[in-house]
C-alpha cells in the first residue's frame, strides 16, 4: 500500500472520531506566539506539548536545524507577517541537542544531491554550505537566529524573541536567550 493510500485511510478513521465535535479552532494563535524550530521527526507535537501550548494556541515554523541562512527571507517573511498580521508578540526559536544538521558533511550532501540526480552544474551554482544551513553548535545557532530576528528591519520592535533548547528525548527545556532581559 502506499503511503498516500496509507494516510487517506486514516484520514477517514480521523474525521469519523471527529465528528459531532463542533471544533472551531480560530487560525489566529490565541497565545500570540510563534515557535520556530526544527523539522526533526522527534520534535513532532513534543515542542508544543514540552511547553504546555495545545492546537490553536501558537503558530509553529519549522525548517532544517531551525536557521535562518543569508539571502533566504522566507522565515523572517513569515515572522514578520504574523507579528504584523495576525498580533503575535512573542517568538521561541527551539533549538535541540543532536541535531542532523550540526552532523552533516558537504561532500556526503553533494554526492547524495548527485546521486538524486542533482546536476553538478546546479550545485556549484549555489554556495553549497550556505545553501544547507549546517550548523556548527546547535546553542550558538540559537543565539544567531534570535539575533537575525531581532535586528531585521521587518520585525516591530516590541516583538519579544526567546532562545530554548530542548531535549529531543525528555523535552526538558533550557534558556539559552531570555527576551524578557
Amino acid at each position: 500500500m502506499s503511503l498516500l493510500k496509507e494516510v487517506l485511510e486514516k484520514n477517514k478513521l480521523y474525521i469519523n472520531e471527529r465528528k459531532g465535535e463542533g471544533r472551531k479552532i480560530d487560525s489566529h494563535a490565541k497565545k500570540k506566539a510563534l515557535i520556530f524550530t526544527c523539522m526533526d521527526t522527534r520534535l513532532v507535537n513534543l515542542v508544543e506539548e514540552s511547553m504546555g501550548f495545545r492546537q490553536g494556541d501558537v503558530k509553529v515554523l519549522k525548517n532544517a536545524g531551525n536557521s535562518i541562512r543569508t539571502a533566504c527571507d522566507d522565515v523572517i517573511r513569515s515572522i514578520s507577517l504574523g507579528t504584523i498580521m495576525m498580533g503575535l508578540e512573542e517568538v521561541f526559536v527551539v533549538g535541540h541537542k543532536d541535531c542532523g544538521m550540526a552532523k552533516q558533511d558537504l561532500e556526503k550532501i553533494k554526492e547524495a544531491m548527485l546521486y538524486r540526480g542533482i546536476s553538478e552544474e546546479i550545485i556549484n551554482s549555489i554556495d553549497l554550505e550556505e545553501w544547507t544551513g549546517i550548523i556548527s553548535d546547535e546553542k550558538e545557532n540559537i543565539i544567531e537566529v534570535v539575533n537575525k530576528i531581532e535586528k531585521s528591519p521587518f520585525i516591530p520592535l516590541d516583538v519579544k524573541v526567546h532562545g530554548l533548547s530542548i531535549d529531543p528525548y525528555s523535552g526538558e527545556l533550557e534558556v539559552i536567550v531570555d527576551g524578557n532581559a
